[in-house]
């Protein structure tokens, strides 16, 4: 099954747009996406745009370059991808356990994209069982409660992942 990294933002929140290279526990944030996604079995490709071709050398991964407007990329990744497919932002941080039980609940439900709700917010991350062409797709948020998820918005929350990860 293919996973999508979705890494070409600016990172104007946090004001770095090479968050997903932030290290936690001496390791870049994108390297442990990439480990995940690899363990349960995923082949990993990364959606890049202007401002994130310092990413087309990752290695062990295809590079898939998009035009900077993430709906297109979207559309243009999800097009060179095997469905269902997994797509996720670069700059989040997750336990493999939480990725693995929603990979596993968003296979029980009748939707044409899963989404994860962690904690009452959006997380970013989707299963994709058909692909966003033309016309609306339906969409099924799976709940689930987790402290070990953090989203590489502002600094704020790179000092509380790194806290977090440091137990």
């Amino acid at each position: 099954m293919d996973a999508v990294i979705m890494a070409g933002g600016k990172g104007s929140r946090m004001g770095d747009n090479k968050k997903m290279l932030l290290k936690i526990n001496s390791e870049p944030v994108l390297y442990k996406i990439i480990a995940s996604l690899k363990d349960l079995g995923f082949i990993v490709k990364i959606c890049i745009s202007k401002g994130t071709e310092f990413l087309s050398d990752t290695e062990e991964v295809e590079i898939i370059t998009g035009t900077g407007t993430y709906s297109e990329d979207l559309k243009y990744s999800l097009k060179l991808c095997s469905i269902p497919a997994l797509v996720l932002p670069g700059d989040v941080i997750f336990s493999e356990k939480l990725l693995k039980n929603f990979i596993e609940l968003s296979g029980t439900v009748s939707t044409d994209i899963a989404t994860l709700k962690i904690n009452g917010e959006l997380s970013g991350i989707s299963m994709f069982f058909k692909r966003p062409e033309n016309g609306e797709l339906s969409y099924t948020d799976i709940e689930m409660q987790d402290n070990s998820f953090f989203n590489l918005n502002y600094k704020e929350d790179y000092i509380k992942a790194q806290e977090y990860f440091k137990q």
